[in-house]
């Protein structure tokens, strides 16, 4: 984990320092966001990963279920997640109740391993909301208006998450303000950017977990993709991605 650390050093002062639209101001641990998992957020959200880095990581990463050649940026959104996991939300690392229904050797992985492990789950997750498509939309009818956008809730981006998100949890970066004057396709609105959304996720996952002690759950679970008693649920299908792991067999 320290040898992860000092070689993500560099990208992360690279990261902190600036983004696509200028330069981001650096921050201290006064002015940074803090998450619920108590640390301090160190990635902006609106970075791109020098993809030199995944050659530098002391430890390789399995390459999740969404690489491919022809979307070479999914291995930095995996480079991103596994950074993330490892960092800021540690909390995920000791795992669910019902962690080994989806990785049974799970509780025998080491942290890298384990958050490689989630960062799968996670794939899985975005596989059955999104279709791995980061611009993907879809107005939930049921679910009233959103008290941020002042319109039909919409469910968006990789983990089909909501600016009304952004109200209650303060790790979901969604700027209605910087995006309410852009088409509503437009890639560069915050709550399409890949980083934002799988972080936010995590957060949302993380509460899960603190509070459920538990990855699969009726009522109280976010997405309906892994919820118990849900008709849109795709449990079988993401616990049998997570399991193909070679970690996991």
């Amino acid at each position: 984990m320290r040898k992860l650390l000092i070689l993500l050093t560099p990208l992360i002062l690279f990261f902190m320092g600036c983004a696509p639209n200028g330069q981001f101001p650096v921050q201290n641990s006064s002015s940074a966001e803090v998450n619920e998992s108590g640390m301090t957020s160190q990635w902006p959200g609106d970075e791109k990963i020098d993809p030199h880095t995944l050659e530098a990581m002391d430890y390789k990463m399995i390459p999740l279920a969404w690489e491919s050649k022809r979307y070479p940026e999914r291995a930095l959104w995996s480079l991103y997640l596994q950074f993330q996991i490892v960092t800021n939300w540690r909390s995920l690392l000791t795992g669910a109740e019902d962690m080994i229904s989806f990785c049974p050797k799970y509780d025998s992985l080491n942290d890298n391993q384990k958050a490689n492990v989630w960062a799968q789950l996670f794939v899985g997750v975005s596989k059955h909301e999104s279709d791995w498509n980061p611009r993907k939309r879809y107005l939930e009818e049921t679910m009233g208006i959103d008290p941020v956008t002042q319109a039909q809730v919409q469910s968006e981006g990789l983990l089909q998450l909501s600016y009304q998100d952004a109200g209650w949890a303060k790790y979901c970066r969604f700027d209605w303000e910087a995006d309410k004057d852009l088409a509503v396709t437009d890639r560069s609105r915050t709550i399409f950017n890949p980083y934002r959304n799988l972080n936010c996720g995590l957060g949302l996952m993380a509460r899960q977990i603190k509070k459920k002690g538990r990855i699969i759950v009726g009522e109280g679970a976010y997405w309906s993709t892994i919820r118990s008693d849900g008709k849109f649920q795709h449990i079988a299908e993401i616990a049998d991605l997570v399991s193909k792991l070679p970690i996991c067999k």
